[in-house]
């Protein structure tokens, strides 16, 4: 669903996707005014699914979803090494492993569905993300240190004063990041770059005004 065709956005929807089950993903909802209306974690396929299937705050809304890496098992140390940096051309062939794959595709059916039916959805780089709004990661990313300094810049420099206190796992803290990006986005507060496309989506990263 294209924004041209909409009015007006309600909520502001970022997901922290996880690349595969074993993993946590979370989703944020905000509000017009910024506001935290949900903060969860979600694990299964399903239960991502069915949050979009039966939530109320999907429709009309603007939905920003990271990208998460392949992380596929790999047979071989030189492939795990090499799979960040391997230039292809047309006449690679790509082995039954798949192992050129940097950016994992799950659940890429049903975010174009949402996009076509129900909300407007893009894809953003999360370590981009970071950089473009003063939060990298100074300290090894998805360690204590990081997630503490992540969740301290999101409360000082852009007012989420109602996070809890006890430290947030880093998916929950990437979804109010991506949130908050949805939530510029909606109120033209920032300007956008279209960085790539992924699967049918736009990937975009903030730039400066």
């Amino acid at each position: 669903m294209s924004r041209e065709t909409k009015k007006t956005e309600f909520y502001y929807i970022g997901l922290s996707l996880a690349s595969n089950s074993a993993h946590s993903s979370s989703v944020c909802v905000l509000n017009r005014n910024r506001e935290i209306v949900l903060l969860d974690k979600l694990y299964f396929t399903d239960d991502i699914k069915l949050f979009f299937e039966k939530s109320p705050y999907v429709r009309n809304s603007i939905l920003m979803v990271g990208l998460s890496p392949d992380e596929s098992l790999l047979e071989g140390k030189w492939r795990i090494h090499s799979k960040n940096y391997k230039m292809l051309d047309g006449m690679f062939d790509v082995n039954r492993h798949n192992w050129t794959n940097r950016l994992n595709d799950r659940l890429c059916d049903l975010f174009l569905e949402l996009n076509s039916k129900k909300c407007t959805v893009y894809r953003c780089n999360t370590s981009l993300l970071r950089q473009s709004y003063g939060l990298r990661a100074d300290y090894l990313e998805n360690t204590s240190l990081d997630c503490k300094n992540f969740q301290v810049g999101l409360k000082i420099k852009y007012g989420f004063s109602t996070m809890p206190e006890n430290l947030l796992p880093i998916a929950s803290l990437e979804a109010i990041l991506f949130s908050l990006f949805a939530s510029d986005i909606g109120q033209e507060n920032v300007k956008t770059k279209e960085i790539a496309e992924f699967h049918g989506l736009k990937v975009l990263n903030k730039t400066s005004l």
